[in-house]
């Protein structure tokens, strides 16, 4: 039973048999919770901060920089209050250019639009996701990645699995967008299964080049079974995207995707009632154009020579670093951070 229910009972049951209260509202205890963070370099970065009452109406929004590596942190800006008062949210991603532009989409505050700033410049816009794509304009922003100089979103009327997407890159800071050609994925999600599922998972590369996981096919909404798992990837600001399919072997799909260079990591999610159940490590070398199994730990129909992924948890993010080794962190129940050190084969909790 939560803290207020608690507070609630207990005055009711004071009024009647006349016992004090003991446990005042104003001695819950106030959560603090890191909500996502970026890095354009290994010192230029920020992280966004969740502060208040775990159920109360509102709760702040705040956002630290930092210039080494985050030994030190500016001073907050707050960017709202009144975020949502829970932990974690189905849309939190943040990319920061190398110029040191930031962009925050996060469903901790609603609606879903973009918050844009500089890092050490204490003030922020907040662009609504209409205004972003005029011709067609969509209701949320659903991911958003940089590389360089140049940042990507994702826009669709509902971040879920059954809303085709729109892909806008900007060069400038964000002072002016262009809409990328018509996508091939039809659904650019992962399952949206539950409200925990991880964002659409976009990474952006050199100038140019992005990589966005999705589904070809509109899934079954009576079976919520999606199409196959693929990748699609431009290397020409979106005016071209060509596609390659996943080698994962289950039915209700998410998955999460790191580029580094033209080395891709891609990590397919099964059911998340299991502790998204079974888990597939996929890697590629050559931008996606093809795709080798790492890992898993689930049945696949078939015997695979291949590693073991780490066994149990809610994966909340697959990093591939530049020296090869794969980084994956794991929330509830068991929170902790997997290293990999031989491409995803076998895992260790760091």
């Amino acid at each position: 039973m939560k803290a207020r229910a608690l507070v609630t009972l207990a005055v009711i049951i004071g009024s009647v048999i006349a016992v004090p209260v003991t446990r005042p509202v104003a001695a819950m205890t106030t959560s603090h919770w890191w909500v996502t963070l970026a890095f354009a370099n290994r010192d230029l970065g920020a992280v966004v901060e969740g502060t208040g009452v775990e159920q109360a109406a509102n709760c702040e929004l705040s956002l630290y920089a930092t210039s080494n590596g985050g030994v030190t942190l500016a001073p907050p800006i707050v960017l709202s209050r009144r975020a949502g008062c829970g932990a974690g949210g189905s849309t939190d991603e943040m990319a920061i250019t190398a110029d040191g532009s930031w962009f925050l989409a996060t469903s901790q505050d609603l609606p879903h639009d973009l918050f844009q700033g500089r890092v050490h410049h204490p003030g922020f816009r907040v662009v609504p996701a209409a205004r972003l794509a005029p011709s067609e304009p969509a209701d949320m922003v659903c991911s958003v990645a940089a590389a360089g100089k140049s940042v990507w979103v994702v826009l669709a009327n509902v971040c879920g699995l059954w809303s085709a997407a729109v892909v806008l890159v900007s060069d400038n800071g964000g002072a002016t967008w262009t809409r990328s050609k018509d996508m091939p994925l039809k659904s650019v999600d992962e399952a949206n299964l539950v409200d925990a599922t991880p964002p659409e998972s976009l990474v952006a590369g050199v100038p140019g080049s992005a990589w966005l996981i999705g589904t070809a096919m509109s899934p079954r909404k009576a079976d919520m079974v999606a199409g196959p798992l693929e990748v699609a990837r431009t290397t020409d600001a979106g005016r071209t995207w060509h596609t390659s399919t996943l080698p994962c072997k289950t039915d209700r799909i998410g998955g999460l995707l790191s580029a580094v260079g033209n080395d891709l990591a891609a990590l397919c999610l099964g059911d998340p009632s299991a502790g998204y159940e079974p888990m597939e490590v996929v890697t590629s070398t050559n931008g996606g154009a093809s795709w080798t199994q790492r890992c898993n730990n689930g049945s696949l129909g078939s015997v695979r020579v291949v590693g073991d992924c780490p066994g149990f948890g809610y994966p909340g993010m697959i990093e591939a670093m530049p020296n090869g080794m794969l980084v994956m962190a794991l929330g509830y129940p068991i929170g902790g951070v997997e290293v990999s050190l031989d491409g995803g084969r076998a895992w260790k909790l760091s």
